[in-house]
């Protein structure tokens, strides 16, 4: 697809480097941060690498901006196939101190395709696909910023980050940030002995493949030993709830401990337990997600009302249909998207609460949505004693 790259270098500027050393806090706290950190970036690798709608993005550009060009994409599938690959040529001049970084130059994107023109074989490619680019932040915008240009539809896709998971995994601790630094991607695929992409599209989307890859091998924090994977002294999820304490909290405080304990139970649920059913009546843990993170968006939503109109009036739901409808939904989203969608819908619903202390419909709202999270709390729990044997 698109134009013969054979002749086109990589720029002369590029060169080796040693991956820096980590640089992990040793203290007990830290410690226990970088596993927390490094397990859940293997957990979310090994999901990604069995996910059949995977692709590997990667796009060189004329540089950063909102006026910034595609000039080389590629699209890698979870088997590591090439399919799609085209350099693309823009409006504008490729800068020279852009062309020192990728080695494109204007003579080499002269008789390649618009995006425009690329696009109508790119769109059936990317839609429905979970993209996974290292620095998606960055790709994810030139991609939607070119097809703003020729007034083209977005990718109907997810986009996730490789280069964050990296960064929990490797474990350099920025105290400024209070987060893991972020790698460079020419270093942390040589920690799994793979190339560096070199800064062109196709190269690049099978480095970031090699890193998940890489980190999908890894065996997590706590488990290079042969000790079973469920022992009963590792179940993380058997901590006991102090009924006591809840009770004297108010309505809110009450709220935010359930939807705290939900939110880390199911972080905490392995992989291979995810589609399981079974676990509250005939549902899987993933479909215990995706419908409490509907009711926890429809109630911030509604509080969001009450607080513009105070007289708003009640509504009722069609509860099964409301689940189904919140189930279907997110069928195809990854486990991962499905939890930080529903840690986004618990801050919003937050806030709305927030703004109405006193109102009764809302405390009302808090009190259902504590009762849900408590009992799919419990049943979770029992239901992981009997199957995590």
């Amino acid at each position: 697809m698109g134009r013969s790259r054979s002749r086109i270098q990589r720029a002369k500027s590029y060169r080796w480097e040693l991956p820096e050393p980590e640089a992990a806090t040793i203290d007990a706290d830290g410690r226990q941060r970088w596993d927390e950190a490094r397990a859940k970036s293997i957990a979310w690798a090994i999901e990604a690498a069995r996910d059949p709608r995977v692709v590997y993005l990667d796009t060189e550009t004329t540089g950063f901006g909102p006026r910034a060009e595609i000039v080389d994409i590629g699209v890698v599938d979870a088997s590591g196939q090439v399919i799609f690959e085209s350099l693309v040529r823009p409006e504008q001049s490729i800068p020279r101190e852009v062309i020192a970084i990728h080695g494109i130059t204007d003579a080499d994107v002269r008789d390649a395709p618009r995006w425009d023109e690329l696009y109508e074989k790119l769109g059936p490619v990317l839609k429905d696909r979970r993209i996974l680019v290292y620095n998606v932040t960055f790709d994810r915008q030139m991609v939607n910023q070119s097809c703003q240009r020729y007034a083209l539809p977005e990718a109907e896709a997810d986009w996730e980050c490789a280069m964050k998971r990296y960064a929990g995994f490797a474990g350099n601790w920025d105290p400024r940030k209070r987060w893991f630094s972020f790698v460079k991607l020419e270093h942390a695929v040589r920690a799994f002995n793979a190339l560096p992409g070199g800064h062109r599209a196709v190269a690049d989307a099978i480095a970031c493949r090699a890193v998940v890859m890489g980190m999908a091998s890894t065996l997590p924090p706590d488990l290079v030993t042969p000790e079973p994977l469920f022992a009963a002294a590792r179940r993380p999820w058997q901590t006991s709830r102090n009924e006591d304490a809840l009770t004297a909290l108010g309505t809110l405080s009450r709220w935010v401990h359930a939807s705290r304990e939900f939110q880390t139970l199911l972080e905490q649920i392995p992989v291979e337990l995810r589609e399981r059913p079974g676990a509250a009546g005939t549902w899987s843990p993933r479909q215990i997600a995706a419908h409490a993170c509907g009711w926890e968006q429809e109630a911030a939503r509604r509080l969001r009302l009450l607080a513009d109109n105070p007289d708003l009036p009640d509504k009722s739901y069609d509860v099964d249909l409301f689940n189904s409808a919140n189930v279907e939904i997110r069928q195809r989203q990854s486990w991962n998207d499905t939890l930080d969608e529903l840690a986004k819908a618990k801050r919003s619903l937050g806030l709305a609460a927030t703004r109405l202390p006193n109102d009764p419909r809302a405390r009302e709202w808090l009190l259902v949505r504590t009762v849900d999270l408590e009992s799919q709390c419990d049943e979770l729990r029992q239901w992981l004693d009997e199957v995590a044997v």
